[in-house]
């Protein structure tokens, strides 16, 4: 019998052995804090992109869209404070597995990966994780650039994924889709592929307007191997966003409270005067 032989491998090339190709990152309170404040009975929007709030979620439910409420962001939003669900986008240089009954060989902006020298020539619905945001009613490039960077709060965890496709005026004004990669890394026990997504109204998709969001051809893994390799090349970047983002919702919602405190303070002042009971 031939002796048993170990093979030692060095610690980090272990600890990579190691990780979860389902990897997620916890979702940091003033993040969470918002994502509670967006899905409140209180919430509302007052501004939505191309003025549309009556887009469809692909299932027969309509009142959606993309909402630009938060400062330096935009976000999906569904009736009585719903966010989007997360059916699953094929289209790119494969086809989930060949399982796609709606495949298109491209995505919406690899004419920006060829001009650019991504060194790819389309996405890979398998590898990178992206969303679909915009349809032929709501033009989501008027205040969001291409392949920029996005904060996805889905299954009570935070990922990363990149503006990567967009709903043609086939699809109705469909809302709520993201890649197999994307979906995978979201929701690893519910079975998702190409003709099976998650259907809950629960995900928050958090696009940045700021220019400083795209990572450009340097700033990510557009080459990489799987999905939890792309997603960690956003990180970085995706983690500044997120902090600017929740930064400015915070002070925007300090100055909402203040104003609602002065206006409140103002009434019972003249309410005082009017009473008698104000004394110089």
């Amino acid at each position: 019998m031939r002796p048993l032989r170990l093979l030692l491998l060095p610690l980090p090339l272990l600890l990579v052995l190691l990780l979860p190709l389902t990897a997620a990152y916890e979702v940091p309170p003033a993040l969470a804090e918002l994502y509670a404040n967006l899905t409140s009975s209180k919430s509302r929007c007052a501004s939505y992109v191309s003025n549309q709030n009556n887009l469809d979620d692909g299932h027969g439910f309509s009142g959606f869209g993309f909402c630009l409420d938060v400062p330096g962001a935009l976000y999906l939003r569904g009736p009585r404070a719903q966010l989007g669900d997360m059916d699953v986008d094929c289209d790119g240089s494969s086809n989930c597995e060949g399982k796609s009954k709606d495949y298109q060989s491209g995505t919406a902006f690899d004419d920006v990966l060829a001009g650019q020298n991504y060194g790819i020539a389309s996405l890979d619905a398998e590898v990178h994780p992206y969303v679909v945001l915009g349809t032929c009613s709501a033009d989501v490039a008027k205040v969001v650039k291409p392949l920029s960077v996005v904060a996805v709060v889905c299954n009570r965890k935070l990922h990363y994924a990149v503006w990567g496709d967009t709903n043609g005026c086939d699809d109705d004004n469909f809302t709520g889709e993201a890649s197999l990669a994307l979906a995978r890394l979201c929701f690893p026990d519910e079975g998702v592929s190409g003709d099976n997504g998650h259907t809950p109204h629960d995900v928050l998709y958090l696009a940045f307007t700021d220019e400083a969001a795209v990572p450009g051809p340097t700033g990510a893994k557009w080459k990489a191997a799987n999905a939890s390799e792309f997603e960690e090349s956003l990180k970085i970047l995706g983690d500044r966003m997120v902090n600017e983002t929740v930064k400015r919702a915070q002070e925007a919602g300090v100055a909402a409270s203040m104003h609602a405190e002065l206006w409140r303070t103002g009434l019972m002042v003249v309410f005082a005067v009017l009473a008698g009971d104000w004394y110089l």
